[in-house]
């Protein structure tokens, strides 16, 4: 199986999850300079040595350029920690990094030149947005995001449910049972060809995941121009569906130097319990105050386990576990506040607490904050009694319409009857 192959469904026709056979080792001298390098450039390095094979140097130069038009800083909170901010890019996510690297992949790795003319996506808070914007240039693509009922803010909605090429498609249930009917929607077009063919925009799909690893690279380059001198770098995670903890330990195998990670659990922490039990029980999903990290399956366990060959002993080398209890959360972002400032939405302050059960003594602690606190106002607001606003990049108004949602329940048969209508008509 080719990676243009795996791009163009997502997921294997018996449900299972792609990842390269081996993954290329960066050179010594990328290291020996990249704390002097900026994101485009390292993007261009790790971007060129994925998928050099597959387009040309320049193509891959344009898809960086126009996916990372944005910073992406590293903030000092408090003494040897910091905060990395992805959310600086149109949605105000994380998730914008893949979306919109994968929507300018796709065309040149397609064996006919498109994007993909059907995409699926299944969101609990970010995905929906990114990936809808990211394919809002493509005409010809129609996105469906499957989102659960009550769970989603109306602004996050309105990311998605606002695009004249989106289909946003309201299930009543929660996000494991989106997933769910994604990925068996996902396998039936695989299987049947009377079915609409279909292609992931979730972290299933390696076309999206990979280019995460990017942000990696670019966060250690930047704790290293912070502290030269650093007993070692830790990235903390937080932890949903585990997709961008797999795309940093990738990294970890290309090469990237970082001691270890944290996986930072909220009350969902299936992955917790795996790495200190090595047994894996999913679960219904908990609602908790880090929303965007409640999944009791987190499919990317899968690529995990198959990075580490099975061997427990060596994740547990590489990566620590915590699970923090929406109390711990909430404490955390009003210590982070009265004391700096600073404002963390519920995930960031997830993996910056976290930080306290892995970093020693002289090592440089970095959170990942994978969403503007804006994003989750309601609840930024009902810890710390301010409301963060968003800034206004989501508000162009090129291809805007008034909100159209969907309302299914959570069955496949409802699922198609969506995916049918919207296939066989141009509206």
């Amino acid at each position: 199986m080719t990676l243009p192959q795996a791009a163009a469904g997502g997921i294997a026709p018996d449900g299972g999850l792609y990842l390269p056979d081996s993954l290329p080792r960066l050179p010594k001298a990328f290291f020996n300079n990249i704390s002097e390098m900026s994101l485009r450039e390292i993007a261009y390095v790790v971007a060129n040595t994925l998928f050099g094979d597959l387009a040309s140097s320049g193509d891959l130069k344009r898809v960086v350029d126009d996916a990372l038009d944005f910073p992406i800083p590293l903030v000092p909170v408090s003494e040897g920690r910091f905060v990395l901010e992805l959310f600086h890019g149109p949605t105000h996510s994380f998730k914008d990094v893949g979306s919109r690297f994968m929507a300018g992949l796709l065309p040149l790795v397609s064996s006919d030149g498109t994007a993909g003319s059907n995409i699926i996506v299944a969101t609990s808070g970010d995905s929906g947005g990114a990936v809808a914007d990211g394919f809002r240039r493509a005409a010809s693509t129609r996105v469906f995001v499957l989102f659960p009922k009550g769970i989603l803010t109306r602004g996050q909605v309105g990311l998605f449910a606002t695009l004249r090429n989106v289909v946003a498609v309201e299930v009543d249930g929660n996000f494991d049972d989106c997933q769910s009917l994604a990925l068996e929607a996902l396998g039936e077009s695989l299987r049947d060809p009377s079915r609409p063919r279909l292609t992931s925009g979730n972290s299933v799909n390696p076309a999206r995941q990979l280019p995460s690893i990017i942000y990696y690279f670019h966060a250690y380059a930047s704790a290293l121009r912070e502290n030269p001198d650093t007993e070692g770098v830790v990235i903390s995670v937080p932890c949903g569906n585990l997709g961008n903890l797999s795309a940093g330990l990738m990294a970890k195998k290309m090469g990237l130097p970082v001691k270890r990670f944290v996986a930072a659990n909220n009350a969902n922490d299936e992955f917790v319990e795996y790495l200190r039990t090595g047994g894996f029980k999913p679960r219904k999903a908990l609602m908790t105050l880090a929303r965007a990290m409640d999944v009791g399956n987190p499919s990317n366990i899968a690529r995990i386990i198959d990075l580490y060959d099975g061997c427990l002993e060596r994740l547990r080398g590489d990566v620590d576990g915590c699970s923090l209890t929406d109390d711990q959360i909430a404490r955390t972002m009003r210590g982070v506040y009265d004391s700096t400032g600073y404002i963390l939405e519920p995930q960031g302050a997830a993996a910056f607490r976290a930080l306290d059960f892995s970093l020693r003594p002289g090592e440089t602690g970095i959170a990942l904050a994978g969403a503007a606190p804006g994003l989750f106002a309601d609840a930024v607001e009902g810890v710390l009694g301010i409301r963060p606003q968003l800034s206004r990049s989501d508000q162009q108004s090129g291809g805007r319409q008034p909100f159209r949602v969907e309302k299914i329940p959570a069955t496949q048969s409802a699922l198609q009857r969506v995916l049918n209508t919207y296939t066989n008509t141009k509206s």
